[in-house]
């Protein structure tokens, strides 16, 4: 059962909510970003998120408010490290060539083990370094999951943003987009296996949209010529295909972080729950979801797939309010008052999401807006 609010009970609540999300957001970005800028960006950047967490509390527009602040996010990475490389106005703080990037993480797998391996053998391996990296990602999988996808990814947040754009779907892709649903999952396996074969981040020399720095292109031949080739292709599943089918193509059908992530993102316990009985056959979540991972039998029965990265857009096009945040399935009971709406399950992965979705963006966003003052002020 639902417990209903006045508007100054949920401004109550949204504020507290917003305080929540503030005080961790400004401790590490300033830990972040203070190192080689003023912290008062980060202290911008705090309340930007801050800003986010009490709209969406506020309103219960989980998904609306938070493509607002993934494409933000999403924008100010590509002004701090992308345009840095067309003009010297732009000089890259947290990346001084190659960012780090999780989509190459999964495809290069088998190689990192293999290093391991190598480096046991010869003696000079560490335990601290692999087990920091990996107590890392474990925590970041248990604590988001399949939602790292749709908070946190700069490449997400460009697909994301611009499907928002399209008004309506130029091409329709819903009747073929199930049945080529487990393309990454194939594209993970073979770019893992070859990538072992040959000793390279195959991901990044062929695939990767955003590989303009050079550093993983051939020198000369026709083989520098394919790989722009692809990559102009990876680059138009970003940009252009959002814009004609409202869908996240790249992230559907061309990411292999995103098979990664559907596969160990089941040790995350916060799911997207559809209820059978309430479902009445609409297709509404059907055509809403970006990620093509959702499908609705006839007499409705609606079902998600793995491939669902917890993006709340499915919540709000439901007519009936069948869909929610749930954890392994099962919801909190309601309760009153300030502190005890703040105890649901979309309030805890919201807080868990837009915080470290804002952490993880200090290593861009203040010096991003770092730069546009700068330009500003020229």
């Amino acid at each position: 059962m639902e417990i209903t609010a006045s508007p100054r009970q949920r401004a109550a609540t949204a504020g507290v909510f917003a305080a929540l999300v503030f005080i961790p957001v400004l401790f590490f970005s300033s830990m972040i970003a203070g190192r080689e800028i003023s912290r008062l960006y980060a202290l911008a950047w705090a309340l930007f998120t801050a800003g986010a967490a009490y709209a969406i509390n506020y309103s219960g527009r989980v998904s609306f408010y938070r493509r607002i602040f993934f494409s933000v996010s999403a924008l100010a990475f590509l002004v701090h490290f992308k345009f840095s490389l067309f003009s010297k106005v732009f000089t890259a703080s947290c990346f001084t060539d190659t960012p780090f990037c999780h989509i190459a993480m999964a495809p290069y797998f088998l190689n990192y083990l293999y290093q391991q391996y190598l480096a046991l053998m010869s003696g000079g391996w560490k335990l601290w370094g692999p087990l920091t990296l990996g107590a890392a990602w474990l925590f970041l999988t248990i604590a988001l999951g399949r939602g790292w996808c749709s908070w946190v990814c700069f490449y997400g947040g460009i697909d994301d943003g611009l499907s928002s754009l399209a008004r309506r779907q130029l091409i329709q892709i819903d009747r073929w987009a199930l049945k080529v649903r487990d393309l990454p999952a194939a594209l993970l396996i073979f770019i893992m296996l070859v990538s072992l074969a040959y000793m390279l981040p195959v991901y990044c020399l062929w695939l990767c949209p955003f590989k303009i720095t050079g550093s993983f292109l051939d020198q000369e031949g026709y083989l520098k010529g394919l790989q722009y080739g692809l990559m102009f292709f990876a680059m138009a599943a970003v940009v252009i295909g959002p814009l004609l089918t409202k869908k996240r193509i790249f992230c559907s059908f061309l990411c292999p972080f995103a098979a990664w992530q559907a596969f160990w993102g089941r040790l995350n316990p916060f799911r997207i729950s559809a209820e059978e009985a309430k479902c009445i056959g609409c297709l509404n979540c059907v055509a809403a979801c970006p990620m093509s991972a959702k499908s609705c039998a006839p007499g409705g029965k609606p079902e998600i797939l793995a491939y669902c990265n917890l993006c709340g857009q499915c919540l709000e096009a439901c007519p009936v309010r069948g869909i929610r945040y749930t954890v392994l399935g099962l919801e909190l009971p309601a309760a009153e008052g300030v502190l005890g709406r703040l105890v649901t399950v979309e309030c805890f992965f919201v807080f868990s999401a837009l915080t470290l979705g804002s952490v993880f963006a200090s290593l861009w966003a203040p010096a991003a807006l770092r730069d546009v003052v700068k330009i500003m002020s020229h």
